[in-house]
């Protein structure tokens, strides 16, 4: 299925929780998040919620339903898939119904025709794909769990154990936890193997934070993915808390300043002299509240930035300097750089700095093991029928 609706429905493992997958437009499955804290389970209760007790009850739980590559899945896997994929798309029902939409199961849910019931049970296939693809894709690459990757994993299930369960509780309180809501602990602790061996083989193919990508690796994906770079002395015309305008007067006198550095700037023939110099103006007048995170500059994406400051770095030559830029914050003194495959990205949550290599080595990584996943063959197990979930709606 593909083009699959803008929604990008979350396959909620766990509500969210052990590893999570998103559903592409493409219809590919990628790992958004492993080893998250999960959060306990909310029933459904908006008309047109799926009988899940009458579905689970059509097959033994270890029934062999469907093969990805020689890898069976049983019905309780293939049952969870679909449940977390169906309780989404009820989430959504209930979002839409509050906009005065009433959305069915019967409703188109891409451009090209596919409904809910469709997305729901192409959603099961491809995460059954996508975990034992990546198993594989671990397995070919001889990426295995250490001893410290273990405990690991075993500190993740005594923080799921507290966080579902509450204090005192043990492993026999969790997995009836997880029975409840129709996760078998077997399927809980392979979703929590694979998390760890998905970061493990880019460990082993790309190095803690990329690496062991290439210079030229690197740059080939900045420039087939149009960054830009450059660095920039701003000196504000507007309030940086309010947002309301400064005074004429004072407006001028920073046109002005800007106009005498980037003089002082385009006069310094010397490269290495000249961002010496960008760096000691920048430190003295730049007004950016980006300036402590981004020092040496930004790398950015056409539409990321101001028009006129994409614009200006676009026009230049690298190390060239413009005259000062005006937009709605103030007039900028802008240097256009080379591309680095060292250079800051952004930041993760965690705050650690995402460089170009590590962001690309990242993207390479993804794409080789999607590659490697969509190449695995589903087959359902013969006499197997994917259950007719309309007939199961409340």
């Amino acid at each position: 299925m593909k083009k699959l609706l803008v929604l990008l429905l979350v396959v909620c493992l766990i509500a969210g929780g052990v590893f999570g997958f998103l559903l592409g437009k493409d219809g590919t499955i990628r790992q958004v998040k492993p080893l998250v804290t999960p959060a306990p389970v909310e029933e459904t209760t908006e008309t047109g919620g799926l009988n899940y007790d009458a579905i689970y009850a059509l097959h033994e739980p270890d029934e062999v339903v469907l093969y990805v590559g020689d890898q069976p899945v049983t019905w309780s896997e293939y049952f969870y898939y679909l449940s977390r994929q169906g309780q989404s798309v009820e989430n959504y029902f209930a979002s839409m119904a509050m906009y005065g939409m009433n959305t069915t199961w019967t409703d188109a849910a891409d451009d090209e025709g596919h409904n809910f019931v469709d997305l729901t049970l192409e959603s099961a296939e491809s995460v059954a794909r996508s975990l034992e693809g990546t198993f594989g894709f671990a397995a070919a690459n001889d990426v295995a769990l250490s001893v410290e990757d273990l405990e690991t994993i075993e500190n993740k299930v005594k923080e799921d154990t507290l966080a579902l369960c509450g204090e005192d509780a043990t492993r026999a309180d969790l997995d009836k936890y997880l029975e409840g809501i129709y996760l078998s602990p077997a399927l809980y602790d392979r979703m929590n193997e694979v998390s760890v061996l998905y970061q493990n083989g880019f460990t082993k193919l790309y190095g803690e934070n990329g690496e062991k990508m290439s210079d030229e690796e690197a740059l080939a994906y900045l420039e087939k993915n149009g960054y830009l770079s450059a660095n920039h002395i701003l000196l504000m015309t507007i309030d940086p808390s309010s947002y309301e305008a400064l005074d004429d007067e004072t407006k001028a006198a920073k046109q002005a300043q800007a106009a005498e550095l980037a003089a002082e700037l385009q006069g310094i023939e010397d490269t290495e002299a000249r961002l010496a110099r960008f760096a000691e103006l920048k430190e003295q007048f730049d007004e950016d509240s980006g300036k402590a995170a981004y020092p040496d500059g930004y790398v950015f994406q056409p539409g990321d930035m101001v028009e006129e400051f994409e614009n200006t770095v676009k026009a230049q030559e690298a190390f060239q300097v413009s005259d000062p830029v005006e937009s709605a914050y103030g007039y900028h003194v802008i240097m256009t750089l080379p591309l680095d495959p060292d250079a800051v990205l952004e930041y993760s949550s965690g705050g650690a700095a995402m460089t170009a290599r590590s962001t690309a080595a990242n993207a390479a990584y993804s794409e080789m093991v999607d590659s490697y996943v969509e190449e695995q063959e589903l087959v359902y197990a013969e006499g197997f029928e994917k259950p007719d979930l309309l007939s199961f709606v409340k």
